[in-house]
């Protein structure tokens, strides 16, 4: 059983979050993922734009149906800063037997050696950095990770948040449609509350 950890932000969860979770899935490089959102990021200095509670209820709703998919809202529940190592370490520690997989971007990547316990984190799990075309690792990922070089979405959480702020409902490839749906009725992102159509 092969397991992978993909955490994130999620500020909104998007068309691409979903499609990179069937990617991994659809060809068979996880039997199952834990998207796991984050509290607060510590590496990430821009504060989230929707409160970490709220952000885990899209990030159910967007993922609602894949059985396959387990949303893990544990950073969200544990209070301050969220951190991989703490979060990965309790999953091995729940399922033994699995082979874990952790799911970084590339840009993430580049931070790595500046993530808590970076060497800790590599030892739990085999690191599958998701980047768009080539890219170059450094230590301490050089030689120890996977790479995903062919997945591509145009899906952007800020053009997202731009978008919606403006009035303009990005598309159902962009956006899950349960997903827009609940920042529409909530008036999440700066959406001025005009409901399309209306």
């Amino acid at each position: 059983m092969i397991r992978a950890l993909y955490g994130g932000s999620f500020d909104p969860v998007h068309g691409g979050h979903v499609a990179l979770v069937r990617t991994l899935l659809d060809r068979n490089l996880a039997d199952r993922v834990h998207v796991v959102p984050a509290r607060q990021s510590p590496l990430k200095h821009d504060p989230t734009r929707v409160a970490a509670v709220r952000r885990g209820q899209l990030v159910e709703l967007a993922f609602a149906g894949m059985a396959a998919v387990e949303v893990d809202l544990r950073e969200i529940d544990r209070s301050g800063l969220s951190y991989s190592v703490d979060t990965l370490g309790e999953l091995v520690a729940e399922h033994p037997d699995a082979d874990w997989l952790l799911v970084v971007g590339a840009d993430a990547a580049v931070d790595f050696a500046r993530w808590r316990e970076p060497d800790r984190l590599l030892d739990l799990a085999r690191p599958l950095v998701v980047a768009r075309g080539p890219v170059s690792l450094t230590p301490p990922l050089s030689g120890r990770a996977d790479v995903l070089d062919d997945f591509d979405h145009p899906a952007s959480a800020t053009a997202i948040r731009r978008d919606l702020a403006a009035g303009t409902l990005p598309g159902p490839d962009l956006l899950p449609p349960a997903v827009a749906a609940e920042i529409l009725e909530a008036g999440l992102y700066d959406w001025p509350g005009i409901r399309p159509g209306s």
